[in-house]
C-alpha cells in the first residue's frame, strides 16, 4: 500500500502552490527557517517537470531530501554572510564608546570602587591600579559590561 498514492499523477504546480504557501507562512511569522522548505518545494515541481512520472513516494523523497540540502546550504550561506564585521562594533555598547577617554573622580574610589564622570554622565568605575582620590583624572582603559575599567593619570593631582 503507497501512503502516498494521492500524489501519484499530481502537476507540479501543486508543488509550485505548496511553495507558495509555504513562502507566505515564512512571510507572516518571520522564523527564517520556512524559506528553505518553500524553496525545495520549488525544486520538487523542478523535478516533476523534468521527470513527469514520478510516484508519491518519489516526489516525498525528493521534498525531504531537497528540504534537508537547502536548509543545510542556506544556514551556512546566512552564517558566512553574517561573519562580516560592523561599520560600528561599540553601537549597542555604550560603555565601551568611552574607552580611551578621561573622566574625572566624583568621589575618593573605596575597595577599588566609586564613579566616574564623563561629559556629565555618571559611571561606575573600577580602578585597575593605584588609588584614586575625588577630582582625580582618570583614564577609561576598559570596560566590564557597564562598569568602567579605570587609572589614574600619572601627574594628576586631586583638586585640580
Amino acid at each position: 500500500m503507497d501512503v502516498f498514492a494521492f500524489l501519484d499523477g499530481a502537476s507540479p504546480w501543486w508543488w509550485v502552490a505548496f511553495a507558495i504557501a509555504i513562502g507566505a507562512v515564512e512571510m507572516l511569522t518571520f522564523t527564517y527557517f520556512m524559506i528553505w522548505p518553500a524553496l525545495a518545494a520549488f525544486g520538487t515541481a523542478i523535478v516533476m517537470w523534468i521527470f513527469p512520472g514520478m510516484s508519491g513516494t518519489a516526489q516525498i523523497a525528493t521534498f525531504a531530501a531537497l528540504s534537508v540540502i537547502i536548509t543545510l546550504v542556506g544556514r551556512y550561506w546566512i552564517k558566512s554572510r553574517r561573519a562580516t564585521p560592523s561599520d560600528a562594533p561599540g553601537l549597542n555598547r555604550r560603555s565601551e564608546q568611552v574607552i580611551g577617554r578621561v573622566g574625572k573622580a566624583l568621589s575618593d574610589f573605596e575597595n577599588s570602587e566609586g564613579v566616574v564622570v564623563i561629559d556629565g554622565v555618571r559611571w561606575r568605575a573600577r580602578l585597575a591600579g593605584e588609588a584614586a582620590a575625588k577630582d582625580q583624572t582618570l583614564s577609561i582603559i576598559d570596560a566590564d559590561g557597564m562598569t568602567l575599567i579605570c587609572e589614574p593619570i600619572s601627574g594628576s593631582a586631586p583638586g585640580r
